[in-house]
């Protein structure tokens, strides 16, 4: 399953967090907890899909990354994400 971020008609998909490849997320773990979510987003989005998050008011981004996790934050378990 996956989750889709809208913005000026233009479209993201991600994968669910619990989708993610475990590669990501080993790599993740070194990354400090505030640098996570943008390290994750530049592994598994290409330049286009990134351009359309750039192009997103703070606010719309947030609502977009707390439906995408769903509040977790990306250094839960994943038992939390089920």
């Amino acid at each position: 399953m996956s989750y889709t971020i809208e913005h000026k008609e233009k479209k993201n998909g991600l994968l669910a967090i619990k989708e993610l490849p475990v590669g990501v997320i080993r790599k993740a773990r070194k990354v400090d907890a505030e640098e996570a979510m943008w390290f994750i987003l530049e592994e598994i989005l290409d330049e286009k899909q990134l351009a359309i998050l750039d192009s997103m008011p703070l606010s719309a981004f947030t609502e977009a990354m707390n439906g995408w996790t769903q509040g977790a934050p990306l250094g839960e378990s994943s038992q939390s994400l089920s």
